[in-house]
């Protein structure tokens, strides 16, 4: 599958700019622009290398994680991941675990959950890219990314069936919390994020978060 581009592009001004102007190196110029597919990304991501890269428009796009970002996805996938088993609600995708948009783009959200019932018989599909779109999108933003870059991504997963999101961002130390693209709130580093309807009674204090992604301990009171 390939998704097609919204708008023509004439420039390289106007490719960076359908990508949420992200930097160019990371941009892939190999598929060509606009000539990338879903197979492509498979077969990147599930590499030797296992490169990130994401599907839009038609150009793959690389996901960047610096250390601390991954130590911060880390800590909310190994609570993510006890709770949904403790319960036994739903599966949660780890940071290579692609999800189909409902405009043909392919997403690699941080984390993401999925729950049972979104699946016939409450049974997960064996697919390499998830044919829904999560109840749950986390993003936990790197150095590299664009405010548009980001509300790019909030449009598709909430126009293809997410109904809550978190965007973390551990140089500010806050976290948006999502309902739709556009209507959010947002929690200090003394915040707690909450699963709501989507993961009812899961909490998770940013504070731990943080604390993970600066390699030091919670009980320690943040600079």
């Amino acid at each position: 599958m390939t998704a097609t581009l919204s708008e023509p592009v004439v420039t390289l001004a106007d490719l960076v700019a359908g990508l949420g102007d992200v930097p160019l190196e990371r941009i892939w110029m190999t598929p060509r622009p606009g000539t990338a597919t879903e197979a492509d990304v498979v077969r990147i991501v599930e590499s030797a290398d296992k490169r990130l890269v994401e599907l839009v428009d038609g150009t793959l796009v690389e996901k960047l994680v610096g250390q601390r970002e991954s130590r911060v996805t880390g800590e909310l996938i190994y609570h993510l991941i006890g709770y949904t088993k403790r319960h036994d609600i739903g599966w949660v995708s780890i940071p290579d675990g692609m999800t189909r948009m409902s405009g043909g783009n392919v997403r690699l959200p941080d984390a993401a959950f999925y729950p049972f019932s979104m699946f016939p018989n409450d049974t997960a599909p064996d697919e390499k890219v998830a044919s829904v779109s999560p109840a749950l999108a986390v993003e936990v933003l790197s150095e590299s990314n664009t405010v548009a870059e980001i509300a790019k991504k909030l449009a598709e997963f909430f126009a293809s069936g997410t109904t809550l999101a978190w965007v973390i961002d551990p140089d500010k130390r806050t976290a948006k919390v999502h309902t739709s693209a556009s209507d959010f709130t947002t929690l200090d580093a003394t915040g707690t994020l909450d699963g709501a309807e989507v993961l009812p009674g899961f909490r998770c204090a940013l504070a731990d978060l943080f604390a993970a992604g600066e390699h030091r301990s919670a009980r320690k009171k943040a600079p």
